[in-house]
Order: structure tokens, then C-alpha cells, then sequence
């Protein structure tokens, strides 16, 4: 069950990742008043690799210490750090745009 909820969440953290990397990248409506596709394509860069870090060191945490020995809680606190490191891509990705 725990290695479920790790593998799991890593896995469709990743899926999220990726939609919310295409919607930021694609820009919305008011933003995209000419033909491209993508409007802000720094956002390719700054959301995925800040949640690629956030997935390498939670998996290494994960390889050195042994599930069986983690309570849930620690589990979901641990993953949660995954799913912060897309804000912070996302604001990095506003601060790139920006300058």
C-alpha cells in the first residue's frame, strides 16, 4: 500500500505536471492573439525540471529509507513537497517571462 501511494502519486503528479506545463505554455485566450501555439514556452522548462528535481530527491529519500518503516503521515508529508514543486515552477516560470 505505501509503495502504491508513492509510485502513484509521482506517477500522476507527473500526468498533472504535464497538463498544467500545456495550459501555462499555450496561454490563454487573451494572451494568445497570434498563431502560435505556444505563447510562453518558458514554461516548458522551469515547471518540469523543478518537478523533476522535487520527484528525484523524494525518490531518493524513498530509496534510502525503507517503507515499511514510514507512518502515513510521513508518507503524504514527504509527497506533498512533490506537489509544491509546481507552484514554484510556475512562479519561476512568471519570473523568467517577466524579465
Amino acid at each position: 500500500m505505501k509503495s502504491f501511494m508513492v509510485i502513484g502519486n509521482i506517477v500522476f503528479s507527473g500526468f498533472m505536471t504535464f497538463f498544467i506545463t500545456m495550459f501555462y505554455a499555450g496561454g490563454t485566450i487573451a494572451e494568445n492573439y497570434t498563431d502560435k501555439t505556444y505563447v510562453a514556452p518558458e514554461f516548458f522548462m522551469t515547471i518540469p525540471i523543478c518537478w523533476a528535481i522535487g520527484a528525484i530527491m523524494i525518490w531518493r529519500y524513498f530509496t534510502k529509507h525503507p517503507l515499511k518503516d514510514m507512518s502515513f503521515v510521513m508518507i503524504v508529508l514527504i509527497n506533498f513537497a512533490l506537489w509544491l514543486s509546481i507552484p514554484i515552477g510556475i512562479q519561476l516560470g512568471y519570473t523568467i517571462n517577466q524579465s
